[in-house]
């Protein structure tokens, strides 16, 4: 990979942690992967920024996007619905 693909890799892709440090989801690490573009198109999360992002919590996949849905977030599990939405909020 070359410097500028190097470069262009690290812009456009994000990752991160989200810890739980109260209520049911108390001690929970949401792991995610995101690539997020300058501009929104029709592939990104409701035509937005990020066109693929991974949720993982417990080593679990909850979440994953690639210019569509594999895994819609479940709106019943409170860890990934607070993690997709603060990553939503950040990045689209």
């Amino acid at each position: 990979m070359t410097k500028r693909e190097q470069e262009e890799y690290k812009r456009l892709f994000k990752e991160g942690t989200i810890g739980f440090p109260k209520g049911k989801n108390k001690g929970k690490v949401a792991h995610w992967w995101a690539k997020v573009y300058d501009e929104g198109s029709e592939y990104g999360i409701n035509g937005g920024r990020i066109s693929k992002l991974s949720i993982k919590i417990g080593g679990k996949t909850t979440l994953s996007y690639d210019r569509g849905w594999d895994i819609e977030p479940d709106e019943n599990d409170e860890a990934t619905m607070i993690a997709y939405s603060i990553i939503l909020q950040e990045y689209n």
